[in-house]
């Protein structure tokens, strides 16, 4: 198998590990969980009171989101703690409580940043990461536009 081979495989399995994190995050009340599960570790009564859920809706859940490798548990006596599993779907979420964070009170989402003024370092590493990804794809995009 050839390095580029072995790299587009890598790159398959990295895209398809981000769809089934987006599916099993596709759901409110899982994306609702995460969320909780992003500040702190806790256990299925704190994610009940916290959410104003039954215990087994968050059970359900949790069971789908471990599947998924999104979470992990912890069992102390008899509860059981959850925690965020994967460092890149603590990134994901990280972002999403910025938005959260960022809606007013009147219920109105405040303006995001514009690029310059967010630290340059930032705007170029994720610049860089995702002109990688689809860079590409908008290449042969625009050939087909004009084809």
């Amino acid at each position: 198998m050839s390095a580029h081979e072995k790299s587009k495989s890598s790159f398959d399995l990295l895209m398809n590990r981000a769809a089934d994190v987006f599916q099993a995050l596709s759901h409110p009340l899982r994306l609702s969980i995460c969320v909780e599960l992003s500040t702190a570790e806790q256990s299925v009564s704190q994610l009940c009171d916290s959410l104003r859920q039954p215990q087994h809706s968050i059970s359900q859940h949790l069971a789908l989101l471990r599947k998924q490798n999104v979470v992990n548990a912890r069992k102390q006596s008899r509860q059981v703690f959850y925690q965020i599993s994967d460092p890149q779907v603590q990134k994901v979420l990280n972002c999403i409580k910025s938005e959260i964070m960022a809606v007013e009170p009147n219920g109105t989402a405040a303006p995001s940043p514009a690029a310059s003024d967010l630290p340059q370092t930032v705007v170029a590493g994720e610049a860089g990461r995702f002109s990688t990804v689809f860079r590409p794809s908008l290449d042969q995009w625009q050939r087909h536009d004009k084809g």
